[in-house]
């Protein structure tokens, strides 16, 4: 029996809505609160982004909720000001939006909220990306579907930007929630698209915390398996003496503490995806058990001689370096090119910085969507912050910032504007690392040290603003990029 979707309306805040909390005649409500009313659609969810705050906002929700008996989310972006900002626009409008899965949720855009750059980008959004069902409302016509005359294409696009910004590359379904915006991860994730139909095993290499099981999940999700179960198994926290019986299964009896038949992961994986996680830390005996299961497709339960056969495919992923631990003899080659036909390997933040900017605030609206109560209010970055962000060597990776961001959030309850002040707070105090503002022991060559600050602070601006020179200008409070130029010479 299929599930029944949930309807999620998204909006952007607009004047006219904000005027609702004090118009008696229903006639004259705003774009939102007319979709609301009239629709012949009953909405679970209403996602509202603003690019404003304050009393008025909080009271308009508020509102909402009291008068149409629904579940309001209010999403605040006010780090930018320009309310015509496309490239800002896109980016907050998709990162909410990728927070709702489209197998459950089906999705409804209101285009008639906010500025024209706002609705431009829902329609594509709406026609190019997410097949959702626009939404407008007029006093003349009222609230009705809109259904257009022709398909959009982002990679028929000529716009350079739009093209370079959706990565030239038509992302799957499952890849959605993957920042990839620097080369090196559009590249995996391209990798990661091609592999993922073919029932082909997979090696993903990576530093820790480089997000290797959330690459997993994407290929499964974009696989011909993704409606069968998708295992993780953490190699590296298994004791020796138990391998057998909890990769293959065991019989009642087979050692002490044998309570009762047993299930391996293979068998609860079989027709869908295994993920073998810190596949370095196996044991050669260890390997070759995995080896003989993958050569013959068929598992035996400890305490018991009849074959199971087993259809899994392999996804592992290793810290390691494989390679060498073939030539000093610890791994077994055989088993790592069994393993490595699908070869994929995720950058260090380091790396990636283009996408850092994306990785923190997706971290932050899933923190805000997981705590989401009367106790806990939305929150967003600061633009300090962010530089804060892209300033820290994040030795943990991907893992490291979002615990840190966790514990921001978690520890400041009530404050709407996470800032650098709470970041530094919530750092690992092993992981802390000196800010480009920290004052430096003398002696020192303040020549040189001020002309490397510059720079630092112009390679930020750019990071955060995808290589964009005006405003990049414009977050450092340069007159020109002409002047940025020079900083970034020297």
């Amino acid at each position: 029996m299929q599930m029944k979707k949930l309807k999620v309306l998204f909006s952007w805040l607009g004047n006219n809505d904000l005027s609702d909390i004090s118009v008696e005649n229903k006639q004259t409500y705003g774009a939102i609160a007319s979709i609301l009313d009239w629709s012949d659609v009953k909405f679970d969810q209403i996602c509202i982004i603003s690019n404003r705050e304050g009393e008025v906002v909080d009271s308009y929700i508020e509102w909402l909720k009291n008068n149409f008996r629904t579940k309001v989310d209010l999403f605040l972006c006010t780090e930018n000001e320009n309310p015509t900002d496309y490239y800002f626009i896109y980016s907050k409008a998709e990162e909410v939006v990728n927070m709702f899965n489209r197998e459950k949720n089906e999705l409804f855009f209101n285009i008639t909220s906010g500025t024209s750059a706002m609705s431009a980008t829902w329609l594509l959004l709406g026609t190019a990306i997410y097949s959702a069902k626009l939404v407008q409302s007029s006093k003349e016509r009222g609230v009705e579907y809109v259904t257009l005359p022709y398909n959009i294409s982002l990679q028929e696009k000529q716009d350079k930007k739009i093209s370079e910004f959706n990565n030239e590359l038509k992302v799957l379904d499952g890849f959605k929630e993957i920042p990839a915006f620097s080369e090196k991860m559009r590249e995996a994730v391209r990798l990661g698209q091609l592999i993922a139909p073919r029932n082909i095993p997979v090696l993903i290499q990576g530093k820790t915390g480089t997000g290797k099981e959330v690459m997993a999940q994407a290929i499964h999700r974009s696989s011909p398996r993704n409606a069968k179960p998708f295992i993780a198994v953490n190699c590296g926290a298994i004791p020796e003496n138990l391998i057998d019986s909890e990769l293959f299964g065991h019989k009642k009896g087979s050692f002490t503490g044998a309570e009762s038949n047993r299930k391996g992961h293979f068998e609860v994986a079989n027709g869908g995806t295994l993920f073998l996680d810190e596949l370095g830390e196996l044991s050669l005996g260890a390997q070759v058990k995995l080896l003989r299961v993958l050569q013959q497709k068929e598992i035996v339960r400890l305490g018991e001689s009849t074959p199971i056969p087993v259809d899994v495919r392999i996804i592992a992923a290793t810290h390691r370096d494989l390679m060498k631990m073939v030539e000093s003899g610890t791994f077994r080659e055989d088993l790592f090119y069994r393993l490595a036909v699908g070869l994929i390997y995720l950058p260090s933040l380091k790396e990636r910085q283009e996408d850092i900017r994306h990785l923190a605030n997706n971290l932050l609206l899933k923190i805000n969507s997981e705590f989401s109560d009367e106790t806990f209010c939305q929150k967003r970055l600061s633009e300090d912050a962010m530089l804060f962000i892209h300033q820290q060597s994040w030795l943990g990776n991907v893992r490291e910032l979002g615990n840190t961001l966790l514990r921001a959030a978690i520890w400041n309850p009530d404050v709407k504007q996470i800032t650098a002040r709470h970041l530094t707070n919530a750092m690992a105090p092993q992981h802390k690392s000196a800010t480009i503002t920290e004052i430096q022991p003398l002696p020192i060559d303040l020549p040189a040290h001020v002309k490397q600050l510059k720079r630092q602070y112009v390679e930020a601006a750019l990071s955060q603003t995808g290589m964009n020179k005006i405003q990049a200008a414009k977050l450092l409070g340069l007159n020109s990029s002409q002047t940025l130029d020079g900083y970034l010479k020297g």
